[in-house]
């Protein structure tokens, strides 16, 4: 594994799952089945075909969220501001991109877990490769080609997208970054 700063708040971690961890993903996905992704609009979920229309599965496992928190604890941004990090998200998203799909430009949620609990930061893992397009471009003109088991880390209101997928399936594996308020 290895760290690179693309910005201040956008972070690339090469190599972060191996393709049978990815591979294990992808499988749970399509076992229980996707289903149309929605955006947050005004804290409701909500389909809107012209911004995003790939496919999702929510899933919650605490489990999870602890075992991959502490491979990625030592590259993930440490305090901010009053906060400091205590973990991932245990609700994780795996999001499915078939030809012609994309998720237009936006910026992610924060995630409020209590009155002092919240995300700052998203988290994702490029889970396959053998497609054309997909790129994850932020509004900077940064853009990231997704590799097998790399993860990226990025400031929530950053704007970016999902470009369009040319050819292929595209899957990614996303949650948040945890802080608590000292």
């Amino acid at each position: 594994m290895k760290k690179i700063d693309l910005h201040p708040e956008i972070f690339l971690v090469k190599d972060f799952l191996s393709q049978q961890e990815c591979n294990a993903f992808i499988e749970k996905g399509e076992l229980v089945s996707f289903e149309e992704a929605k955006v947050n609009i005004d804290g409701k979920q909500v389909s809107v075909k012209g911004i995003r229309n790939n496919e999702r599965l929510l899933f919650k496992d605490e489990f999870l969220a602890e075992s991959i928190w502490k491979k990625i604890q030592p590259f993930a941004p440490s305090d901010f501001g009053i906060y400091t990090p205590i973990g991932l998200n245990e609700l994780f998203r795996i999001y499915k991109y078939s030809k012609g799909q994309r998720f237009k430009m936006h910026r992610d949620g924060s995630y409020e877990r209590n009155d002092k609990e919240c995300s700052f930061f998203s988290f994702l893992i490029y889970l396959n490769e053998g497609y054309v397009g997909g790129e994850t471009y932020f509004e900077n003109g940064i853009t990231i080609t997704p590799q097998l088991g790399d993860a990226l880390i990025f400031h929530h209101p950053l704007r970016h997208e999902g470009k369009p997928l040319i050819s292929g399936v595209k899957y990614v594996l996303r949650t948040d970054i945890m802080y608590r308020q000292k």
